[in-house]
């Protein structure tokens, strides 16, 4: 794992360990004193660059946590892999559609 950034650090250590309480974007943002962009990048960074387990729930309570089990885990992969299969399928359509009758 790189080293992290202050920004990272910080970010990181506002994390909540588990589902059970996920710590909000806005509350992120406030409690940071970073703009909403920079804390959903510091979070990519932090997942895919660090490799930190970090999982969200979209439904209340909503938010971002690290991922302790693999039952939080699936928790986190679901939505993901709903949104994936979605994204490919409109991909899909798009590459195939007919754009000469469109006109």
């Amino acid at each position: 794992m790189k080293q992290l950034d202050q920004d990272e650090k910080k970010i990181l250590q506002l994390l909540p360990k588990g589902i059970a309480q996920p710590k909000p974007l806005k509350e992120l943002v406030k409690l940071s004193g970073l703009k909403e962009r920079e804390v959903r990048g510091i979070i990519y960074r932090l997942i895919v660059l660090h490799h930190v387990p970090i999982g969200a729930q979209y439904n209340r309570p909503n938010g971002y946590y690290i991922i302790t089990n693999n039952k939080e885990r699936q928790q986190a992969l679901a939505p993901l892999t709903s949104q994936i299969t979605m994204m490919s399928k409109r991909a899909q359509a798009i590459s195939n559609a007919d754009l000469e009758s469109e006109e």
